[in-house]
């Protein structure tokens, strides 16, 4: 009797062990199946650059669809708009073990049928796990299929390369971004200029390197995304810029251009070509991107600008200048001048040219001591190769006021004064800001007009 019992007991704690066994077999494997991502209870992420809300006639919506573990598998979007579905994508084979994805959805809204009013965009992704889990987002959106209405209320009727341009428009009040494309670059216009908010208004620049037409177009889109353009019709004049030859000699190397630069070249010529090319691109670059920080909207300044009292001009806007030392042109060296040199007495007080605000006083580089004045609707004066500077950033200044004085300062022969116009980080023709008729039929005559009409 005994022995029967002993032998039943003895078989159930076989039974145990093999039980325990078995359920150890099995966490492990769970833990591993969890491990590997293969048993996973998370479903996958979905990140949008930006929330959609609505659908224009060529939208695009872009977001990326995370996995960890153990990745995705399936991934689907579609519309709903009047118990219609239409699907965007389908996504059904995504390489095993990919954890993200980024996709960019263009949706024809006119060709899928799309009608103005409420819909529903649906987002659906799935893992690769065991329990193939499942998310599923819905994204209330409104289908606006109008485009905004723009009219131009004035624009240059011509322009020459290296010369600016000012435009004025009205926008419908839907419009959220709206701006100026000049060939392929494009520039911000403002509103804020007029009591109507809904024009816009800015100075644009014509690249000086260019030498044929290219189309201007202003541009507006709406929330949906939906675009309006309108071009701006004008003749080009293309002006031919001078291309002269300057002499450098030992003493200009060692005073002015050796102190200029961060490297130790003793060869003249390539230590020349270093600082006129490499050195000046790293100061020009700081220059575009204090000029590109438009701050002021408003134009501040009044009629012409002035030039440096009592002044002759010794270098011109756009010359292409080669350098020559000890009778041999410096391959490499050749660059562009991109501002007027003004000459007067020796260290001739230097007034701003027009009213503004300072924004910039400094060191730059082969420009020496420079000061840099916003005039507002994103035009920028700079002054170069100073001495004395007698304001600070954040200065107000008028015609009247004495910014500084002229000297030799930084990659300058003599003494005088580089007077440059920039737009938006682009250098124009001074010239034309020079000019009271310019001035006057460019931009004072059809601002004061839209300023009478749109009270």
């Amino acid at each position: 009797m005994n022995g029967y019992g002993g032998y039943g007991y003895e078989r159930k704690s076989y039974k145990g062990k093999i039980f325990l066994f078995l359920l150890l077999i099995f966490l492990l494997g769970a833990g591993y199946a969890y491990f590997r991502g293969i048993l996973n209870f998370s479903p996958p992420e979905f990140v949008f650059d930006e929330e959609p809300k609505y659908i224009g006639t060529k939208s695009k919506i872009t977001f990326k669809v995370k996995d960890d573990k153990p990745g995705l598998k399936e991934v689907k979007v579609y519309v709903i708009q009047y118990d219609k579905d239409i699907t965007l994508l389908e996504d059904k084979d995504i390489k095993k073990g990919i954890k993200e994805k980024e996709y960019q959805i263009e949706i024809p809204s006119r060709r899928l049928g799309l009608k103005e009013g409420k819909a529903k965009l649906v987002f659906v992704a799935k893992d690769s796990s065991f329990l193939s889990n499942e998310k599923t987002i819905e994204k209330q959106v409104e289908v606006d299929l109008s485009p905004p209405a723009l009219s131009i209320l004035s624009s240059p009727g011509s322009i020459i390369n290296g010369g600016a341009g000012f435009v004025f428009y009205r926008v419908s009040p839907d419009v959220v971004k709206t701006g100026i494309m000049v060939g392929n670059l494009s520039f911000k216009c403002f509103n804020g200029i007029f009591t109507d908010n809904r024009i816009y208004g800015c100075a644009f620049p014509y690249p000086y390197y260019w030498k044929r037409k290219k189309a201007i177009v202003v541009y507006a889109e709406d929330k949906a995304g939906n675009r309006v353009t309108n071009s701006i019709n004008y003749y080009f004049k293309r002006v031919k810029y001078r291309r002269p030859i300057i002499n450098i000699d030992d003493n200009f190397i060692e005073s002015k251009v050796r102190p200029l630069s961060d490297k130790d070249i003793k060869d003249p010529a390539q230590l020349f070509r270093y600082v006129n090319v490499e050195i000046r691109k790293r100061d020009e670059e700081q220059i575009h991107n204090i000029t590109k920080n438009v701050s002021i909207v408003e134009p501040l300044f009044k009629g012409a600008f002035q030039q440096l009292k009592n002044s002759s001009m010794l270098g011109g806007f756009a010359d292409y200048r080669k350098y020559r030392y000890k009778g041999r042109i410096i391959k490499g060296a050749d660059a562009y001048h991109k501002g007027m040199d003004f000459a007067s007495i020796k260290n001739a007080p230097v007034h701003a040219a027009n009213n503004g605000v300072v924004v910039f006083t400094g060191f730059l580089g082969i420009y020496g001591n420079s000061v840099i004045i916003e005039h507002g609707m994103g035009i920028f004066t700079l002054y170069s190769h100073l001495s004395e500077i007698y304001v600070k950033e954040g200065d107000k200044v008028d015609k009247k006021t004495v910014i500084a004085r002229t000297d030799t300062t930084g990659l300058a022969k003599g003494d005088h004064l580089h007077f440059g116009v920039l737009i938006q980080g682009l250098e124009v023709h001074p010239i034309e800001w020079l000019d009271p008729k310019w001035i006057s039929t460019r931009f004072a005559r059809p601002y004061k007009r839209i300023q009478i009409n749109y009270r």
